[in-house]
């Protein structure tokens, strides 16, 4: 594998990830998406699949690994959303009949939309995180691509 090669798998990781926010963003504006296609776990993501697999060529920079945590802390606030929006709330038999029901599913619709907030911010640090990386790998000497990548 050279630079090339790397820095183009790094790109689309990266598109993969914007794919993955622009989807959870639609669901939580209540556009129909396949649940399917916005993995709870973080290595179940096209990104996490890159991360956890041939990203690993990359492991001995520093930037590479400090991806790590805000992309696990990225799934764990998706999974939030995806309870809020997911969970069937049983209300009374009376309170769906006045309307409960409803001002149940607005409320839990904008408590996602706020915590959607916060996965879009953990989203912008990941993605300086990943030009950080692309930066690195820019700066590598022949010698240490070679080391870092085979060829």
């Amino acid at each position: 594998m050279d630079q090339r090669e790397v820095l183009d798998r790094l790109r689309n990781a990266k598109s993969a990830h914007l794919g993955w926010v622009n989807r959870a963003r639609a669901l939580i504006e209540g556009n129909p998406v396949d649940q399917e296609k916005i993995p709870v776990m973080p290595t179940d993501c096209i990104f996490g699949k890159w991360y956890y697999g041939d990203g690993r060529a990359l492991s001995k920079l520093t930037s590479f690994r400090d991806v790590e945590q805000p992309h696990n802390e990225l799934h764990r606030i998706y999974a939030e959303i995806f309870n809020i929006l997911f969970e069937q709330k049983k209300g009374s038999f009376l309170s769906r009949m006045l309307g409960g029901r409803k001002r149940e599913q607005e409320k839990r619709m904008q408590e996602a939309r706020d915590r959607f907030h916060d996965l879009q911010q953990m989203s912008n640090i990941i993605i300086a995180k990943l030009d950080k990386i692309e930066k690195d790998i820019r700066a590598l000497t022949p010698e240490q691509q070679r080391m870092m990548f085979g060829g």
